[in-house]
């Protein structure tokens, strides 16, 4: 039996950390147009499409039989030959700046946040937040494992706090549906980035060893407590909102009061630092694996950009590439089909301990790419 550096719990809460961020606070927002049913319908949908592209990797993983990051899976099964090792370079850069754009939205908001509260001066604000989320990082995957836990258990103290406090308030969210397509689109594109937890599903399948059928689950109850939160999050500003604000918690603040404000501030800088925990070590991964580079020297390069770039004056050239960090996330999950299928052919292990069986056949994957075509769509479009 291989030794396991996860429990379950901690791998699911792995995939809660890497999931819970902004997306959650703008989905009310985007929800006021289609209702509260019409999320409801778009939500068990976008998870059956996450569930599946999330598990086709797990599945390449499991018929791989060795712990390796989704780059280095890209070269063995589908980009060889010298145009493919240069598309698998571009990808691997593309991936490398998509990440360093999200981590350092991840430290600037948070720091924002805690200067607005604390007083203190931005920069120490952001050097502080990079300590508590860079310094977790450097002890690896198990350190990484442990805080996530802690992490979860935070954030749905944080929304459990909210909820309660919205008992006895006047609901008014109204049941009937509405929007035209472009809005439901729009509304699923960020469901889907609300839940897209891809990059940590090495990291599971690693943590969780042999333990197939634990990975499978936590991958599927993280996508699952992450699709809870923010049902309840768009139940509680489309509810008690007088006006449902762009970040959803602002809002909720002016309806019941500072103490939300204060509570919904504190849960954002939990879901920044604990995706930055899940971003960052990802990364460094992927770092170690295509350069050959130490691990300290992977974590020192998956990390400390994310704080540099703030205080060189950078960010405003970054601030554009967060959008690439999408649209890469999401070429990335398109190569991931052609990939299942070159697995399932040739991949070492020919009869893994799970697999998706039926739910990987061809039509399922059509049914899957279509998933992804429409993510994107909708993502566009909410980009305009």
């Amino acid at each position: 039996m291989t030794k396991h550096a996860l429990t379950r719990w901690e791998a699911t809460s792995l995939m809660v950390g890497a999931g819970v961020g902004a997306g959650i606070m703008a989905v009310p927002y985007l929800t006021q147009h289609v209702g509260l049913v019409g999320l409801a319908l778009i939500l068990p949908v976008a998870w059956a499409a996450s569930a599946l592209i999330h598990l086709m990797l797990a599945e390449v993983l499991f018929r791989t039989g060795r712990d390796l990051q989704i780059v280095e899976l890209m070269r063995l099964y589908v980009l060889h030959g010298p145009l493919g090792t240069a598309l698998l370079w571009t990808v691997f850069s593309l991936m490398s700046i998509a990440f360093l754009a999200n981590l350092a939205a991840y430290v600037s908001g948070a720091g924002e946040i805690v200067t607005s509260l604390t007083g203190l001066t931005p920069r120490l604000t952001e050097f502080v937040i990079y300590l508590v989320s860079a310094s977790v990082v450097f002890f690896g995957l198990r350190a990484v494992g442990v805080a996530e836990r802690f992490g979860a258990l935070i954030l749905f103290g944080l929304v459990a706090a909210i909820a309660l406090g919205a008992i006895g308030r006047p609901f008014h969210a109204s049941l009937a549906m509405g929007g035209s397509a472009t809005q439901w689109l729009i509304v699923y594109g960020m469901v889907m980035y609300a839940l897209w937890t891809f990059y940590s599903v090495p990291q599971v399948v690693q943590g969780l060893g042999d333990d197939r059928r634990g990975a499978v689950n936590a991958i599927l109850i993280g996508l699952g407590i992450n699709g809870l939160l923010t049902a309840i999050v768009a139940l509680i500003a489309l509810g008690v909102s007088r006006t449902v604000t762009e970040v959803a918690i602002l809002g909720i603040a002016d309806a019941l009061g500072p103490w939300a404000g204060t509570v919904g501030s504190l849960f954002i800088i939990a879901a920044f630092i604990t995706s930055y925990w899940s971003v960052s070590l990802a990364l460094a991964d992927i770092l170690r694996e295509r350069t050959g580079i130490s691990a300290n020297i992977a974590w020192l390069l998956a990390t400390l950009p994310s704080l540099l770039v703030l205080w060189l004056g950078m960010w405003q050239f970054l601030e554009w590439l967060r959008l690439a960090a999408g649209a890469t996330a999401i070429v990335v999950a398109l190569i991931t089909i052609p990939m299942y299928r070159q697995a399932r052919r040739t991949g070492a292990v020919r009869e893994p301990a799970w697999s998706l069986g039926k739910w990987g056949s061809p039509a399922m994957l059509a049914v899957t790419l279509l998933a992804l075509v429409l993510m994107a769509a909708g993502s566009l479009i909410a980009v305009e």
